[in-house]
């Protein structure tokens, strides 16, 4: 891949990768600083990829690497959630969308929309990145399965356990 190439995935990829980041760190900086350790990491070893999956596969892989080193750093097991959805881009916010609504009904949405960043901050940091990729990125699980590294089947569970927990957060709350 020739530098050019890399900076067309760049072009291409960014804000997908920036939107995935926030998603899972929750801020915007520690995503921008995801995101370009990532690309940085992907340029080092762009001589090396061979191209057994897709462009963004690969880049999500180094991208999910980076955020668990993060991760243990910080020595988190839960990430806050509560950026998403701010500054007028289709990350979080999206996930919900509304039509025209009356005050109530808007307020009712709202209300929804923190219920459900509540139960996503319990998840952990395999689970949310899973529901991250299927719901967020809209990746198939095979998409899924080979930017994690993990098998199908893996994917499908873990898939499974996440939707099960925040579902029973959210019959908790109510």
């Amino acid at each position: 891949m020739n530098e050019e190439e890399f900076h067309n995935l760049v072009d291409l990829y960014y804000d997908r990768l920036f939107r995935a980041a926030r998603f899972m760190g929750g801020d915007e900086r520690v995503a921008e600083d995801l995101v370009q350790d990532t690309f940085l990491a992907a340029a080092d070893a762009r001589d090396r990829f061979q191209a057994r999956s897709s462009d963004y596969t690969w880049l999500y892989g180094i991208l999910l690497n980076k955020f668990r080193r993060w991760l243990r750093r910080k020595s988190l097991s839960f990430l806050s959630l509560d950026s998403l959805g701010k500054g007028g881009d289709s990350s979080g916010a999206e996930l919900i969308k509304s039509k025209s609504r009356g005050p109530a009904e808007e307020i009712i949405r709202r209300e929804d929309i923190q219920r459900v960043r509540r139960a996503m901050e319990r998840l952990s940091a395999d689970h949310r990145a899973v529901v991250a990729l299927r719901y967020v990125e809209a990746l198939s699980y095979q998409e899924i399965a080979d930017a994690l590294g993990c098998p199908l089947g893996t994917v499908k569970s873990r898939i499974h356990y996440a939707l099960q927990e925040v579902a029973a957060y959210l019959e908790k709350d109510e």
